[in-house]
């Protein structure tokens, strides 16, 4: 090759190089640079004398994050999968069921559905310890106790959208926990499988393109947990569904493809719920970050402190509004022990959903 054509090509190479943070540069504004797929943008690191065995790891993680185009990359790779590879799992999050059902798969939904996560003998009988170590540090407050676990989306909807290639256990983890705490302990323990599992049919209780429940799912959660707690209200079947699109789409950002499944037809399917008496329910304060707080004219005055995750606010109206005063604390990073003293609840609820059934091995409320 002769001298002045090699040169001509490494020039080219390294326009193409280049070109990508140039056009970027002028051009970032006009294109979507949020980190849509549900990851944390890193920030610019800088180098000091005390981080500079870290410092490399750190610029490869904030470059990683701000690449030029990252995000439209993203969405392309997804789409390329998703509608030409007919990929069935986009990543290491998401798993895409059948008729656009989506299903989470970066913690332990698709190993709890498939029963391949049991609990040792030795876990469950430390989960069962926390548990009654609890239970007797709430009673000697006059606090009723319950332990809610909310079903999987996998757990209700497994078996109809999920790739046949994963196969239901026989066993699971949250069978075991039920079945050990029942013949160990007397711990209540709610978990709805059986009343959404007859009303899956009638209503979608799920988002399609998210991880959790709807209006719907949440409803029925609400109505077995205030079952336990003595609080009776209308059957689904005797209430209104009023279809609604709204959905969380986390699923769908996770792929990058939030606008791809905003546009799909038809639109992911949520409710209205309405025919139950709402107390003239109030929100007082709402952070689903750190609390959710309620007042209401129920005529059921205790009060109910729940420490919770993000299941908790589908639940929230059908509960909350059946008590006087509600306080709902996020476990992630806000719930203190102290917490409980404070609000002087008449009811504690500890809610939780199956793929992370793990916390249990670690809460625990004792002096």
């Amino acid at each position: 090759m002769k001298k002045n054509n090699a040169g001509l090509w490494m020039v080219c190479f390294a326009l193409l190089l280049l070109m990508p943070r140039l056009i970027w540069t002028v051009a970032a504004d006009r294109f979507e640079t949020d980190a849509t797929e549900n990851t944390v943008m890193a920030t610019a690191p800088k180098l000091t004398k005390d981080n500079w065995k870290d410092y490399p790891a750190s610029l490869e993680e904030y470059y990683n994050g701000s690449v030029p185009f990252r995000s439209q990359l993203i969405t392309l790779h997804s789409l390329l999968d998703l509608n030409v590879f007919r990929e069935k799992s986009i990543n290491d999050k998401v798993v895409v069921g059948g008729q656009d059902w989506l299903f989470y798969s970066a913690e332990s939904d698709i190993e709890d559905y498939k029963g391949t996560n049991l609990f040792t003998e030795g876990q469950l009988a430390v989960i069962a310890d926390n548990l009654l170590v609890t239970k007797n540090w709430l009673e000697a407050r006059d606090i009723e106790f319950v332990l809610f676990v909310a079903p999987n989306k996998e757990t209700i909807y497994g078996e109809d959208y999920l790739p046949a290639y994963y196969k239901k256990g026989e066993l699971t983890r949250t069978g075991q926990l039920l079945s050990y705490l029942k013949e160990h302990t007397d711990i209540r323990v709610v978990y709805p499988e059986e009343e959404m599992r007859q009303c899956r049919e009638d209503w979608s209780l799920y988002w399609h393109y998210d991880t959790h429940w709807n209006a719907a799912g949440g409803y029925i959660g609400a109505k077995k947990l205030l079952a336990e707690l003595g609080i009776e209200v209308p059957d689904p079947h005797e209430l209104t569904f009023t279809p609604d699109d709204f959905s969380g789409y986390d699923l769908a950002r996770m792929m990058n493809l939030q606008d791809y499944y905003e546009k799909k037809k038809p639109k992911d399917i949520n409710y209205i719920v309405t025919g139950y008496n709402g107390n003239n329910l109030q929100a007082v304060s709402i952070d689903d970050a750190t609390a959710l707080v309620y007042h209401s004219d129920s005529p059921d005055e205790r009060k109910l402190f729940m420490v919770r995750d993000s299941f908790a606010g589908g639940m929230a109206p059908a509960l909350v509004s059946n008590f006087r005063d509600s306080y709902l604390a996020h476990w992630n990073g806000f719930f203190e022990q102290s917490m409980v003293d404070e609000q002087a609840p008449d009811v504690f609820v500890l809610e939780v959903v199956e793929r992370r059934l793990d916390y249990l091995s670690t809460f625990r409320l004792s002096d």
